[in-house]
C-alpha cells in the first residue's frame, strides 16, 4: 500500500513476507553392526518430506485474484473488507498451491457482504508527501457467498472453525497462507506460501496508535525467519489448530516497505462472530 493498509497486488500497497512451507523430516537409516563376512548396503537416506502448503492450511483460498481468504463453509469465504478497493471479488480458487496450473477448484462469487462498521484510512494519499507511516482499518471483514459449494475433501479443502473466545495468550503459535508478493510493490506470487507467527500482547500491538484491541490483534513472525506479510496477503486467515482467529488487514511500516519481523495486524474474528452468524447462519 502507498499510504494504504492493504497487502494487495497494487504497487501502492505493502508489507513484508517470505515464502516457506513446513517440513517434516524422515528418520535417517540406523547404523548396522555387521559381521565381517556379510556385506549389506544400507538404503539411501530419504530426503525431507515437504508438506504442501495447502495441506498445512487447507482452508486458505485466493480471493478475487488479489487477496487471500478462508473457507468457513462450502459456500462462504471470509476475507478483508478493504480488498473491495482493489478487486471485484468475482471468484475464488481453492485446493491448490499454484494459481497458474489449473489444479485447484474455482468458484464464482454470488454476493459480497461487508461489515457495517468497516472503515479505512486515507490509502489514496502519497505517504511521503503527507508523512504517513501507517494506515489502519477498522472492522475489516468481508463475506463472499459462492454460487455453488466447494467440494470439501478434508485434506486440501477444509472449512475453518470460527474463533468464539476473544482471549488469546501472547506467544500462541499461529500461521497463515497466501500468495502475496515477496517485496514491496511487486506483483503477487503464483505459489502459495505458509507463514509462521506468534500472537503478541495488546501492549506490544498498541505501540502503533492505529491499534484497537476491540476488533484487532497482532502477530509477529517466529525465529529464525521472522515471517511477516506483503502485497496480496490481505484477507488471509490467521489459523490456530484449524480455527480462524484473524483476517490479515495491515502491517507495521506498510506505507513504505515489506520487511521480515514487521508485526502483522489482523481483524479479530471473535469480535465479528455475531455478525458472521447473522449473515451466514454458520
Amino acid at each position: 500500500m502507498t499510504a494504504s493498509l492493504s497487502l494487495v497486488v497494487l504497487t501502492v500497497l505493502a508489507s513484508c513476507s517470505r515464502a516457506c512451507a513446513g517440513v517434516a523430516r524422515v528418520n535417517s537409516v540406523e547404523e548396522l553392526d555387521l559381521t565381517p563376512n556379510v556385506v549389506i548396503t544400507p538404503e539411501k537416506a530419504q530426503p525431507p518430506t515437504e508438506i504442501p502448503v495447502n495441506e498445512r492450511f487447507p482452508s486458505a483460498v485466493l480471493f478475487g485474484r488479489t487477496c487471500g481468504g478462508t473457507i468457513i463453509s462450502p459456500t462462504w469465504i471470509l476475507t478483508a473488507g478493504h480488498c473491495t478497493l482493489f478487486t471485484g471479488g468475482r471468484d475464488v480458487l481453492a485446493g491448490t498451491n499454484n494459481s497458474e496450473n489449473d489444479t485447484g477448484v474455482r468458484r464464482r462469487v454470488k454476493r459480497l457482504v461487508i461489515h457495517p462498521k468497516f472503515a479505512v484510512g486515507p490509502y489514496w494519499l502519497d505517504a511521503d508527501r503527507y508523512d504517513i507511516k501507517q494506515v489502519g482499518a477498522r472492522w475489516d471483514f468481508l463475506l463472499a457467498e459462492l454460487e455453488s459449494p466447494l467440494p470439501l475433501d478434508g485434506k486440501t479443502m477444509v472449512a475453518a472453525k470460527l474463533q468464539e473466545d476473544a482471549r488469546l495468550i501472547p506467544g500462541t503459535e499461529v500461521g497463515y497462507a497466501g500468495y502475496g508478493a515477496e517485496n514491496h510493490g511487486e506483483t503477487m506470487r503464483h505459489h502459495m506460501h505458509g507463514m509462521d507467527l506468534e500472537v503478541q500482547s495488546d501492549e506490544e500491538c498498541g505501540k502503533l496508535v492505529e491499534y484497537d484491541p476491540q476488533d484487532m490483534l497482532c502477530a509477529r513472525g517466529r525465529p529464525p525467519r521472522y515471517d511477516s506479510a506483503c502485497n496480496g496477503d490481505s484477507g488471509s486467515g490467521l489459523i490456530r489448530n484449524g480455527t480462524i482467529i484473524g483476517i490479515a488487514s495491515w502491517v507495521e511500516d506498510d506505507a513504505t516497505v515489506c520487511r521480515n519481523g514487521a508485526k502483522v495486524y489482523f481483524s479479530r474474528v471473535s469480535s465479528a462472530r455475531h455478525w458472521i452468524r447473522q449473515v451466514t447462519k454458520i
